[in-house]
């Protein structure tokens, strides 16, 4: 695993042993998918950690209520349908609620330091599962002491930042993982990292034979991940393969910007050419894939839409959700494909596990109400 600063490891590990357990005080309210998520260097380095996706989603959450900045505020509380309308379940089992957040009390956090030292600690001390004074089942969550020094250093790490609901809609742990490995490296534009690293520290998929071969590791793993995050986070890049001889040896990774969002669309308004759209990648390992059928909406604005929906929605449907959608935000196409991109996420918050005609209205129902109320709008 690659670390940024070996300084800064150092200098957790002295506090670690200096640092003095401070009174509890209770951070309460709404959850957010507009909170924002502030890692510091070592919690985003942790990515190997053996949490399943359900224990990295509770630990997001607890990081989007802190305040980086006051340590005296370390036990969040929210509620079991707060949480679950964060996350779009309709119900979450209590069993596995019990088991995510007991698996954040019991598994080991490592960090690996110079000289072959490293040093071992959990980021819990307490989770509680119970009801309010009015009923309602409530989650309490309190770091350790010695983990507080990760969750409250604003003044000493760098700090990587994202909205939760980057991640909240995400299915996947790999996607979790390769999200935060893009967002911590997106600044490169393109970079090559070895099959190996990629596989075994990034995607955590150390010791799993199935995935030795690239076949069966790109079609289970990297691809399903890339084309995930590129369609529900605010990371988008693509990838290619780099092989030596017969066998992959490197992926190389390439950021797509807005500017570039914006010239693909000039490019193909201007010739006419079929290009790949915004939330595919490629790769020239495997030969191209069939070229799918081809759903017409009307316009270029109206494909471009309806693909921004994954093609969810049918052909008029889209038609009243451009017009709703130029009605708010105008005739931008990159800003009205960005606008409703925004809006889908939150309906896949709230609508998740909806049928389709309930999430139109969703939909609808909030494109309208920034309509009458832009000062208001999400």
């Amino acid at each position: 695993m690659i670390f940024t600063t070996c300084r800064a490891i150092i200098a957790l590990r002295g506090d670690f042993m200096t640092k003095k357990k401070q009174e509890k005080a209770i951070i309460a309210g709404n959850l957010d998918p507009k909170h924002w998520v502030q890692k510091s260097d070592p919690l985003v380095l942790m990515r190997t950690v053996p949490f399943s996706l359900g224990e990295l989603k509770i630990l997001d959450t607890y990081i989007s209520r802190i305040n980086a900045a006051d340590d005296t505020r370390r036990t969040v509380i929210f509620t079991k349908e707060e949480y679950e309308g964060l996350m779009g379940l309709t119900c979450v089992d209590y069993r596995t609620l019990k088991n995510n957040t007991k698996g954040l009390l019991g598994k080991v956090v490592e960090l690996e330091m110079p000289d072959k030292e490293y040093l071992q600690f959990v980021l819990f001390e307490q989770a509680r599962y119970h009801k309010d004074e009015y009923g309602k089942p409530i989650i309490e969550l309190t770091c350790t002491s010695l983990a507080k020094d990760l969750f409250f250093c604003i003044g000493k790490y760098h700090y990587f930042k994202y909205a939760l609901e980057n991640v909240i809609n995400l299915t996947r742990k790999a996607s979790y993982l390769l999200y935060l490995y893009i967002l911590t490296n997106r600044f490169r534009r393109e970079w090559d990292l070895s099959l190996e690293e990629l596989r075994d520290d990034v995607l955590d998929c150390k010791g799993k034979k199935t995935y030795k071969e690239f076949k069966e590791f790109k079609k289970s793993v990297l691809e399903p991940a890339a084309k995930e995050i590129n369609a529900k986070t605010d990371c988008h890049f693509k990838y290619q393969v780099i092989k030596r001889g017969r066998s992959v040896s490197k992926i190389h990774f390439t950021i797509i910007t807005f500017a570039d969002r914006v010239k693909a669309l000039e490019d193909q308004s201007e010739d006419g050419a079929e290009q790949l759209s915004f939330t595919d990648t490629y790769s020239d390992y495997d030969e191209a894939p069939e070229e799918a059928e081809t759903i017409n909406y009307g316009s270029e604005l109206g494909d471009l839409l309806g693909e921004t929906c994954f093609n969810e929605f049918s052909p008029e449907q889209i038609r009243v959700i451009q017009d709703l959608v130029l009605q708010y935000v105008g005739h931008d196409y990159i800003k009205c494909s960005d606008y409703l991109t925004h809006k889908l996420n939150i309906t896949n918050a709230y609508c998740k596990r909806k049928d389709t005609e309930s999430r139109y209205k969703y939909l609808l129902v909030m494109i309208n109400n920034d309509i009458k109320d832009p000062d208001n709008a999400l």
